[in-house]
């Protein structure tokens, strides 16, 4: 795995550990709830909120990071649509409690930079990323064999 790999993998791994952690603590009243933060949502409650930032944001990027480390077939996608979900968690968070925290830019920044670092498929390169060689391609179907 490259650096640049590895600064991803890193990445998609802090957003997704801390957005599960985020997520409970909020569900569990951990982080105490503030009626501000709710004020001006749908939303009774951090419980539901918590959910969504658990489930969602985390979730997207931990289920990015175990594709990226076992080079499935569309981690590249996996990856784009984690960064993409916290980006727009994080401006949805920002525009919904009309409030703002230092946090708020770390987040917003490591989601962008999950998209911006995301490699993209390759012509030449198989499923993996990898290097193939063109004469192994499937004639018939196209894919790789």
């Amino acid at each position: 795995m490259d650096r640049q790999t590895k600064t991803l993998l890193g990445l998609l791994l802090f957003n997704g550990v801390t957005a599960v952690a985020g997520g409970l603590a909020l569900m569990t009243d951990w982080i105490p709830e503030q009626a501000s933060w709710v004020r001006n949502t749908d939303f009774p409650s951090n419980y539901f909120p918590g959910v969504i930032l658990m489930a969602v944001v985390g979730g997207s990027s931990l289920i990015a990071a175990t594709a990226l480390v076992k080079r499935s077939d569309g981690w590249q996608l996996a990856s784009i649509v984690a960064g993409v979900v916290m980006v727009f968690w994080i401006v949805g968070e920002v525009a919904s409690i009309r409030g703002f925290h230092f946090l708020q830019v770390i987040y917003l920044a490591t989601g962008a930079l999950v998209v911006l670092w995301t490699p993209g498929r390759h012509p030449g390169r198989g499923p993996s990323g990898d290097r193939v060689n063109p004469a192994r391609r499937n004639a018939e179907t196209g894919g790789w064999q």
